[in-house]
């Protein structure tokens, strides 16, 4: 079988490669490495192979634009796709051996000693980016904070006065920096959020990153997932759509964003999720349920205690509305987190 997706990937490569070096296969005993036919590998030199294909579980990886798929996808994509019974039997491998592309698999565990070994302090941030830290006077940024009821935690930000812009922090556990997100406090002034990794963060600050490529790709993922290097996956934590959420709960992890979720963690068995009480983050949150993880209940929470749905989008409104109502509503999160699918309704 070994050789028929040889072939396979072969004829995906000469219909998507015209130079003769990309359109070669490096074989070894765990992997076929290639040049990525999704977006063409380096534009610099053809001899870079960033895409690969895994023999244990037939799973394809590019370590230059994160394509991930199923070899039954990946050959799909690209219209040569095993027909009949060989498909099934891909297929059935397929499901014998899958692996989410998880935590585990994807950021080995000694990335995250390295990620806090690359990470920066604030005034080496500083160097290379107008922000400045926040305090009670700092104009704009801290009323902003405490119309969030985020004031108390200014270790976490930072503010360009420039361009009227928030930086929200991804910290270690000894507060330094390992990538940032920054939200535009001015409407005019373009995107709402951007995000910097960490190969972004010393691109702008011209260090070099010596690191291999695989590495820069879990680095930069580490990077973007918000209290990753501080929380304890070992005990209950909760996933968020976003890093600001996350600072309201102990032991959490934020994203940067539903529709652009980096990596899955549903093969933790500690992991929780609270997403957005809006569509996108209700259908998400049923998908995961229908895997059997454990979400949120919006509906029924927000029934049970007689708080108008319009009136909170997040557990950031949510904690806004407690601090004006008082309701006592917060101490019973907890009970609100089911990983039974009969409870879909109450999502």
């Amino acid at each position: 079988m070994k050789a028929r997706i040889i072939d396979k990937v072969v004829r995906v490569l000469h219909t998507n490669h015209s130079h003769p070096e990309k359109r070669r296969i490096l074989e070894s005993k765990e992997r076929l490495n290639f040049a990525c036919p999704y977006c063409g590998d380096s534009t610099d030199s053809v001899r870079k192979k960033r895409g690969n294909l895994y023999w244990n579980n037939l799973q394809y990886h590019c370590y230059n634009c994160s394509a991930h798929e199923s070899l039954d996808v990946f050959l799909k994509d690209h219209n040569e796709n095993f027909e009949g019974e060989e498909r099934i039997n891909v297929i059935n491998f397929i499901k014998e051996n899958r692996k989410n592309f998880s935590l585990g698999e994807t950021l080995e565990f000694h990335l995250f000693e390295m990620a806090n070994n690359l990470s920066l302090t604030f005034d080496e941030i500083a160097l290379g980016f107008n922000v400045y830290p926040i305090n009670s006077l700092t104009y704009r940024a801290y009323p902003y904070l405490k119309s969030r009821l985020l004031h108390h935690k200014t270790e976490k930000f930072g503010y360009d006065p420039r361009r009227k812009e928030l930086y929200v922090f991804n910290l270690t556990p000894k507060g330094k920096i390992v990538g940032f997100q920054v939200r535009a406090l001015d409407d005019n002034s373009g995107p709402k959020y951007k995000t910097w990794n960490i190969e972004r963060i010393y691109d702008r600050l011209k260090k070099p990153l010596k690191v291999s490529e695989e590495e820069l790709d879990s680095l930069n993922k580490i990077s973007m997932i918000f209290g990753i290097l501080t929380t304890d996956l070992s005990r209950q934590f909760t996933v968020f759509e976003g890093p600001i959420d996350s600072f309201f709960m102990s032991n959490t992890i934020g994203l940067t964003g539903v529709k652009k979720q980096i990596l899955d963690f549903d093969d933790i068995p500690t992991v929780r999720y609270f997403f957005d009480n809006d569509i996108e983050g209700k259908s998400k949150m049923i998908q995961k349920l229908k895997r059997g993880n454990t979400v949120f209940m919006w509906d029924k929470f927000l029934k049970d205690f007689r708080i108008p749905s319009k009136k909170v989008k997040d557990l950031n409104d949510l904690v806004k509305y407690e601090y004006k109502h008082r309701t006592g509503c917060l101490n019973e999160l907890d009970k609100y987190f089911t990983n039974n699918h009969l409870d879909l309704i109450f999502i």
